[in-house]
């Protein structure tokens, strides 16, 4: 014998609720699978498509923006830009997009869809006594060898530099920035990492806001350093004859290299910190050390 259970609205309300439920756990666990599955399909081997061609250098230099890729300069044959590199996808292949412009080489490529593993990576072979510009936007970028002018900047991504001569101006805004064996002018600036350098030979200029400072191995015969809110260490392989460092939330520390020489020294202590000068002094000389800082210590010492 049926039942005739009367559908009261308590029973409607609780039926609506159960469906709902139910639906609403399918399709939560169709989403689930359908990622899964596609994250599995991502993760697969990725696929490699290699870029190569040459350009012409803008107005007697090489000039270069990339765009969401890492890119590294090297020297080149010829008189032209060598461009290659792979672009590695694991589902859909990478896009590329060229662009020779009034202000030089443009390159974009970028990942064609938001899952699976995609990695971008250009070279570019450049002459090496020629001026080179080279901006990345979204990437590390690195040069090395060269021997002409040079201007890096990286906006995203970390900036490397090894072997350069000429004048250097390195500028990172919110990456790592690492410099080896530079000669010239040299020109390194920070805005949110840290200034790791070595081996400058060249009158040299620092500057960082939200990062520490450290060189060694400064052979500058005219040192400027700047910082708001780091550390600054300049280990000196040679005696400077004008170094120039100020901070403002960090500690301020010299080394210089152990000998008779004397140095002018213009070091008031910190308003917040302690000072110490252990080198050699003589009001006469011509080796001028000026440190100002304001919160933190001043250390002027031989090693």
């Amino acid at each position: 014998m049926a039942l005739n259970v009367p559908l009261t609205p308590a029973r409607r309300a609780i039926l609506v609720a159960g469906v709902t439920l139910a639906l609403a756990l399918t399709a939560f666990l169709v989403f689930q699978w359908g990622h899964a599955a596609l994250k599995v399909l991502a993760s697969g081997d990725q696929r490699g498509y290699p870029v190569t061609f040459t350009a012409p250098l803008s107005g007697g230099q090489s000039e270069l923006t990339v765009n969401n890729a890492d890119i590294s300069l090297q020297p080149g044959g010829g008189s032209q830009i060598q461009v290659s590199g792979s672009l590695d996808g694991a589902i859909v292949r990478p896009l590329f997009q060229r662009q020779e412009t009034r202000h030089g080489l443009v390159l974009s490529p970028h990942c064609a869809v938001p899952v699976g593993n995609c990695s971008l990576s250009l070279h570019a072979g450049v002459p090496a006594q020629l001026p080179v510009t080279a901006t990345a936007n979204g990437g590390n970028i690195s040069a090395a060898g060269l021997t002409g002018d040079e201007t890096l900047r990286a906006n995203s991504g970390n900036l490397t530099a090894t072997g350069l001569g000429g004048s250097v101006y390195l500028n990172d805004q919110f990456g790592e920035l690492n410099a080896t064996s530079l000669s010239g002018d040299i020109q390194i600036l920070s805005t949110s990492g840290d200034i790791t350098a070595s081996g400058l030979t060249g009158n040299t200029r620092l500057q960082d806001n939200f990062g520490n400072i450290t060189v060694t191995g400064l052979a500058a015969g005219d040192v400027r350093a700047s910082d708001v809110n780091g550390d600054i260490l300049l280990v000196f392989s040679k005696i400077p004859r004008h170094v120039s460092v100020t901070d403002s939330f960090g500690n301020i520390t010299l080394e210089l290299p152990r000998g008779p020489a004397a140095y002018r020294v213009r070091a008031p202590t910190p308003l917040y910190g302690s000072r110490t000068v252990t080198v050699p002094q003589s009001p006469s000389s011509h080796n001028v050390i000026t440190a100002q800082n304001s919160n933190g210590d001043i250390t002027i010492t031989s090693r």
